[in-house]
């Protein structure tokens, strides 16, 4: 089969018979991992120091309820291996660096983070590992909401089923 395609985002495809039939369609809706991005953060460079601050609704997409960090993890460990079912999270790399993987069921990413003006932001419903930590590195993380159990994915499997259904109230 021939496909003809015009200007306009119309693709038809040319049958058999030689009539002229729409394209099947396509499943539009973004995936998860097409919302995770760098966020540049505001900096003040003074010779003095240089400042970066970062307020939630503004400079990241949600309001900021919990923040924790990792720091002294052991050469070769990795951390994460979950998915969140609501949170959103950014994640910045304050000292060192590391690499975060990223997966949706569908698309994956990893991205190199190691600059302290810039943050990660991965919405809900995706899957991450952070691996790759260089000695003396510390990841800040700001949550949308505070810690719940409930809201993880521990397992892959159940993740996945999860991503499948479209239903995340499953575990």
């Amino acid at each position: 089969m021939s496909q003809i395609i015009l200007d306009d985002p119309i693709v038809l495809r040319s049958n058999r018979l030689g009539s002229v039939a729409p394209a099947p369609e396509v499943d539009e809706t973004p995936s998860p991992i097409d919302l995770v991005r760098l966020v540049d953060l505001p900096r003040i460079e003074d010779r003095r120091g240089n400042l970066t601050f970062i307020e939630g609704c503004r400079h990241i997409p949600f309001d900021i309820r919990r923040v924790y960090y990792l720091y002294d993890v052991p050469g070769g460990a990795d951390r994460g291996a979950h998915a969140h079912k609501q949170l959103e999270q950014l994640f910045i790399a304050m000292s060192g660096s590391f690499d975060v993987h990223l997966d949706d069921g569908r698309k994956k990413k990893t991205f190199h983070l190691n600059r302290s003006y810039y943050g990660l932001y991965i919405p809900s419903m995706v899957w991450r590992y952070l691996d790759n930590f260089s000695s003396g590195s510390v990841c800040l993380v700001l949550a949308s909401q505070p810690f719940s159990e409930g809201d993880y994915f521990r397992q892959y499997g159940d993740f996945l089923a999860a991503v499948r259904s479209n239903d995340t109230t499953n575990r």
